[in-house]
């Protein structure tokens, strides 16, 4: 990794935590709107979301799971559909920035763990938020799944749970892998930032 980015990670002013929480609102948003545009059945919302919690902690992790989701709102012209997401999105954060901080990125089996934990706290949250808020269909590709476990006789909860752990391993797992990488790379250059 370049010495200039390394340093910059490693600077723990206000001003570059600040700055790098914009940055990766700011991808997060990209990315997950590319995603739509392109009808890519996944969230890719939160990618930088467990980048920044694997870099700098829960706090800062959180504060961007949140402001993406306000972001998406923005650029969408508030739709009102990606706020109440934005607890999913800070869980990441939190579960992503707790777990490194206890030592689960020093091994593949941890980092396992790390996408298992977050993929099945998001479809949890997920289907509560879909549940309540928008009856169980969101008008996103994840609906067709629901749908089609809807026909199977489950419930609304038990349909949208069960069609998000499938969608949120690969989602999480790209996020988590992306976070891992990432964060070894700062490693190799010497600590990590706390």
């Amino acid at each position: 990794m370049n010495q200039r980015i390394y340093n910059f990670l490693n600077n723990q002013s206000k001003r570059t935590k600040t700055l790098v929480i914009i940055i990766s609102v700011v991808l997060n948003g990209v990315i997950n709107l590319a995603g739509d545009k392109l009808g890519i059945p996944l969230f890719l919302d939160s990618i930088f979301t467990a980048v920044t919690a694997a870099l700098f902690g829960i706090i800062p992790g959180l504060l961007t799971g949140l402001f993406t989701n306000l972001f998406q709102e923005l650029i969408r012209g508030f739709p009102l559909y990606h706020y109440p997401f934005a607890l999913v999105n800070m869980t990441t954060g939190i579960i992503v920035g707790l777990l490194v901080k206890r030592g689960y990125f020093k091994t593949f089996f941890g980092v396992f763990l790390v996408i298992i934990y977050t993929a099945l706290a998001n479809a949890f949250l997920g289907a509560i938020i879909v549940t309540i808020v928008f009856g169980g269909i969101t008008n996103e590709e994840v609906d067709y799944i629901v749908k089609v476990i809807l026909m199977t006789g489950q419930s609304i909860f038990s349909s949208a749970f069960i069609a998000r752990v499938f969608i949120n391993l690969v989602d999480k797992g790209i996020a988590v892998l992306v976070a891992y990488f990432i964060y070894i790379q700062v490693r190799k250059k010497g600590t990590i930032p706390n």
